[in-house]
This record gives structure tokens, C-alpha cells and sequence, in this order.
């Protein structure tokens, strides 16, 4: 278990770095924080899935490829949402191709995720996928926690925790 949480924090934020070139650019203080988060995500899948190193050779390409693309339709969304400047200000016209486009979203990320789990299934079971998705939501829960500390100034969590 060890070897396969040390190759995976050697090899895998190496692998994205190398993963897209040409599209590196300067790094800021947020991409230097974001690595860290993805290490940590990448640490955390680990040792949730228990994967043999097999799996994990065939395994995380998919899923990286996967996250770039669910990133991608993030931040095409978030563009969307951030050239709005008062929804209730949008015309009947407007309005409706705001939620046709919202509608679109989430029907192509639903589409997206049934493809990756499909070929996520060629290379690991059905329960590891399961737990995937649970160990996702689990990370991004700890993740918002967090964040709520450190903007707290007691640093309990919403519910003092």
C-alpha cells in the first residue's frame, strides 16, 4: 500500500505537469495552492481505492483525463455565469437561454461522467467506482470544512465543529 501511495505522489502530479504542454503559463500563488490540493485529492483517491499497481497504471490516466474535461466544462459555465451581471434583469428571451444552457451543462457533465465510469470500468470494479465517487464527495466536503475554519474567527466549522 505504501508503494502505491509513494508512486502516486511522485508520478502523478509530474504527470500533470507534463500533461498539456504549451499551455503552461507563469504560476501564481492559487496554481501553486491548487497543486497542493490536487496532490492531497490524489493521495486521498489512493488510499480509498486501495488500488493494485496495476490499476492504478491504467486507472489514473482515465480519471485525469476526466478531470481535465469536467474542468473544462466548469469553467466554460463559470464564464457563462460571470458575463451576467443581474439575472433578474435578463429578458423573457434571455432567461430562457439561460436555463437552456444550464440544462445543456449538466446533461453534457451527466454524459461525460457515464462515459468515464464506463471506461473506468474496464480497468477497475464496479464497488471501486463506487467508492470513487464517494471518496470524491467525502474530499470536497473536508475541503469546504476547511475553508470554513479558516474564515471563522473562532475556526469552529458552520456548525461548530
Amino acid at each position: 500500500m505504501k508503494r502505491i501511495l509513494i508512486f502516486a505522489l511522485i508520478i502523478f502530479p509530474a504527470a500533470l505537469l507534463f500533461s498539456q504542454p504549451g499551455q503552461r503559463q507563469a504560476m501564481t500563488p492559487g496554481d501553486s495552492r491548487r497543486e497542493a490540493i490536487e496532490a492531497r485529492k490524489i493521495s486521498y483517491l489512493t488510499k480509498m481505492l486501495e488500488l493494485t499497481p496495476a490499476e492504478a497504471k491504467a486507472f489514473w490516466p482515465i480519471y485525469n483525463e476526466y478531470n481535465r474535461k469536467v474542468e473544462e466544462l466548469a469553467t466554460i459555465s463559470r464564464t457563462r455565469r460571470e458575463n451576467i451581471e443581474e439575472i433578474a434583469a435578463l429578458s423573457e428571451e434571455e432567461a430562457r437561454r439561460l436555463v437552456e444552457q444550464d440544462l445543456e451543462h449538466f446533461e453534457t457533465a451527466a454524459a461525460l461522467r457515464r462515459e468515464y465510469t464506463e471506461r473506468m470500468l474496464e480497468v477497475i470494479s464496479i464497488k471501486k467506482v463506487a467508492i470513487l465517487f464517494e471518496a470524491e464527495r467525502s474530499f470536497n466536503r473536508m475541503l469546504f470544512r476547511e475553508a470554513q475554519r479558516r474564515h471563522r474567527p473562532d475556526g469552529r466549522g458552520f456548525r461548530g465543529e
